[in-house]
């Protein structure tokens, strides 16, 4: 039964670690990365490693404490939770704490955070991960040795991590100019003009339509698009009118969206075009060659005039 209990004891210490390079010094969080940006006036998610970089070297462990698995399960870090404040008031953490759970020594996890950069101004800012855990601190038998009563005793522990971010600007994209109209029962190309005013690029940029009368349909023509900060790009569009639409200026819906540079989130946009439909003119056709017709006859014209005039000159002046 001794025995029995003794695998009891392993099978538990091994469950709670599983990992190895432990240390019985206890664990040791540490932040292996953070990714992601803060922009100003938009929500952000800041993506943080947190690690367990606990080390164990066995010749400083007792041969019963090394064989039952102690000093390795006195490196994990149990039920981790994780929360996420600012020292500075232009920065507002909008997620609560977060849960991590355990981390034993050579694990990695990762946690998220929302946070909004409200009036900052572009730079980096500190910021302060605060931690909380429990630590296995000893293992003891007690009663019949035939059938112990295994205690497990756990202290809880805290932990301050300062961690930096950087507040930029990200995409600011403006729809400079629409070129192109539609027609009544016609089919028109439209092109958008965009622009990006931000300080990140806009990657994989796509613009889904969402028609509504007198639109009966429109797509895009072209695939992703990528607009590098103060850059510009041309979005094509079909769109096809209504033949029973009468002229004027119409709204149509659309999204797009794109990522916060090469590794950014994605998200979307709405965006409302508003599009000039207007009738063909029967007689458009001949507008061209009515103006070339004005400016011949005026050619025309001004020389009968003032040929006349500069031979008299000519003949008076005996040329």
């Amino acid at each position: 039964m001794k025995a029995l209990a003794t695998l009891v004891v392993l099978f538990l210490l091994a469950v709670s670690c599983r990992g190895s390079d432990v240390s019985g010094d206890g664990p040791r969080l540490e932040v292996a990365s953070i990714s992601g940006k803060l922009e100003i006036d938009r929500p952000s998610v800041i993506v943080i490693e947190l690690c367990n970089n606990a080390t164990y070297d066995a010749s400083t462990a007792s041969a019963e404490s090394d064989a039952l698995g102690v000093d390795r399960a006195k490196a994990n870090a149990s039920a981790v939770v994780a929360e996420l404040s600012s020292p500075d008031d232009g920065i507002s953490v909008l997620s609560g704490p977060q849960e991590a759970g355990t981390l034993a020594p050579g694990m990695k996890r990762y946690i998220r955070f929302a946070a909004l950069a409200k009036g900052a101004q572009k730079g980096v800012y500190p910021l302060q991960l605060s931690l909380r855990f429990s630590r296995l601190v000893q293992v003891t038998a007690m009663g019949d040795e035939s059938l112990p009563d295994v205690a497990f005793v756990y202290e809880d522990r805290k932990q301050e991590l300062p961690i930096q971010v950087d507040v930029v600007q990200g995409p600011r994209l403006d729809l400079e100019k629409i070129k192109g109209d539609g027609a009544p029962g016609k089919e028109a190309e439209l092109e958008l003009i965009l622009a990006n005013r931000g300080d990140e690029a806009a990657v994989d940029l796509q613009i889904r339509t969402n028609p509504l009368p007198p639109f009966g349909q429109a797509q895009s023509l072209q695939d992703k698009l990528q607009i590098e900060p103060n850059g510009i790009a041309t979005a094509k569009l079909r769109v096809h009118v209504d033949e029973n639409a009468t002229p004027g200026y119409y709204p149509l819906p659309c999204i797009v969206s794109y990522r916060n540079g090469e590794d950014g989130e994605s998200r979307s946009e709405d965006l409302a075009l508003l599009i000039l439909v207007q009738k063909d003119s029967a007689f458009s056709w001949l507008l061209w060659p009515a103006a070339v017709l004005l400016l011949l006859a005026g050619g025309y014209w001004g020389g009968k005039r003032f040929l006349p005039k500069k031979k008299r000159r000519n003949r008076s002046l005996g040329l």
